[in-house]
């Protein structure tokens, strides 16, 4: 059973190693979730040094044959993994149902405005004239960086905001996923990249890094992360990305302060790893100006700033489009990676959105939409402020969530497996967290619900948490 020696082998001891944990595990002789040899044992078992074990460990992770877990050992991985992890399941339960209001009346988990903010009206007009002007062209392969006049009129729009970039610097891509997959993707995915996120963070952030990167996280302070704990992180840990939403984030609604905000510029430059910027929210300020983006601190010749701006939520989700600003030095490599994932953005669409920034049809929806979520949003702080039994740590200025803390007596199984009962559709602060820890915390949405209906499903909440005594 022992390992050749480097000298008498034909092979170093390390891949001989490897090859004979990986005859064991294709022949299936442990099955998926088995727990795995530890590192010790085959020290013992194959009479190899524990660097050799180590290696063999590293690389039967890497190429998918086991998996570790933290203070656990290491697991045989299944061929193909369907599980779901039952803090997942309310966001299942939120994707299935909707917005249909004959099985939940009150629904505070949509983080998408209700379709009756959609410029349908203009989508339809810009859409004639697109085909009009354009006609059978718009139907055809498009750019792979994306129409030259649509990044052109993006490039001026961005100059208002103080971002200072030329058409050459931005590529149209179909959707936030798809950016961070054209990013991911031209950094390489050997060795896996490390990501660090906040706790909590958007969901669908967590879904999407989860399985091609190692996630790292930092909690989230009421002006962003703390700084001083990140930099001893960074003393430590070598990282390639940094995830953040710096005007109301998701959940929290958290507005991150300019000092954290240079502070993380500074260290992004010094340790050299790039910031990933979701902007979907700053466009959505109820209280106060409009706030700048972490793009616009950026400096030009030094640039860590990856934008990503998508308009599923300031046009509509059927628009499916997210111009992305990257480094000048990254142009040629984002380009080819956007080819090899999906060469073809709408042209149609991307015709349309031109319209829809250069024209003034932008700031006109904007301003309307503003207006109408700035009355939900008060309604909602109004009624949130008097909910028995619950807390608001920090009241966003902006965005679309309320990020409520229930108190200690309040089991948040309970509350939600009522809510629901109740006809109210919530998300728990659970499903918002790497570590899957139990959270008090629960995030309650007020863009698709209007004035009467948020009045209604927080009567409800504010009976349910009464009865917790």
């Amino acid at each position: 059973m022992e390992i050749s020696s480097e000298k008498s082998g034909k092979h170093p001891p390390c891949e001989q190693l490897y090859e004979r944990l990986k005859e064991e595990l294709i022949r299936k002789k442990m099955p998926g979730g088995a727990k795995f040899y530890s590192v010790r044992q085959i020290v013992r078992k194959y009479g190899v040094n524990i660097n050799t074990s180590l290696k063999a460990f590293h690389r039967l992770e890497r190429d998918g044959y086991i998996f570790s877990v933290e203070g656990k050992g290491s697991f045989v991985k299944e061929a193909a993994d369907f599980h779901i992890h039952k803090e997942t399941v309310p966001i299942l339960e939120t994707f299935g149902n909707g917005q249909q209001a004959e099985k939940y009346a009150y629904n505070f988990a949509n983080g998408t405005p209700s379709s009756c903010l959609f410029p349908v009206e203009a989508y339809r007009e810009l859409s004639d004239r697109a085909i009009r002007e354009s006609g059978r062209r718009l139907f055809e392969y498009q750019n792979i960086q994306g129409l030259q006049s649509l990044r052109a009129v993006f490039a001026d729009f961005l100059e208002k905001q103080d971002i200072f970039v030329t058409a050459d610097d931005i590529v149209v891509t179909s959707g936030t996923q798809h950016a961070l997959s054209i990013i991911l993707k031209a950094f390489g995915s050997q060795p896996p990249k490390t990501v660090v996120l906040s706790a909590p963070t958007y969901l669908n952030a967590l879904n999407f890094f989860h399985e091609i990167s190692h996630i790292k996280t930092m909690e989230l302070q009421p002006d962003g992360w703390d700084m001083e704990a990140f930099e001893k992180f960074l003393q430590k840990d070598k990282i390639h990305f940094a995830y953040i939403t710096v005007n109301f984030q998701n959940p929290t609604g958290i507005l991150w302060s300019l000092e954290k905000r240079q502070k993380l510029l500074d260290l992004a430059r010094f340790y050299d790893f790039y910031i990933i910027e979701d902007d979907c929210f700053s466009d959505f300020y109820y209280t106060g100006a409009p706030v700048p983006s972490l793009k616009s601190l950026d400096q030009w010749d030094k640039e860590r700033v990856i934008y990503i701006k998508t308009y599923s939520k300031t046009f509509m989700p059927a628009i499916s489009l997210a111009p992305m600003v990257f480094p000048k030095p990254f142009r040629d490599k984002f380009i080819l990676s956007k080819y090899g994932l999906d060469p073809n953005t709408s042209g149609l669409n991307q015709k349309i959105l031109e319209y829809y920034i250069s024209e003034d049809y932008q700031e006109k929806h904007l301003k309307k939409c503003r207006e109408i979520l700035s009355r939900r949003y008060h309604k909602m702080l109004s009624l949130v402020e008097k909910l028995p039994n619950a807390q608001l740590p920090h009241i966003p200025q902006g965005g679309f969530f309320f990020w409520i803390r229930l108190a200690d007596r309040v089991k948040p199984e309970d509350f939600l497996r009522k809510c629901t009962e109740s006809g109210v559709l919530i998300l728990p602060g659970g499903v918002f967290y790497h570590d899957g820890r139990d959270s008090s915390f629960v995030r309650l949405s007020f863009v698709s619900s209007g004035l009467k209906e948020i009045e209604g499903g927080m009567d409800i909440l504010h009976d349910i948490l009464s009865a917790f005594r």
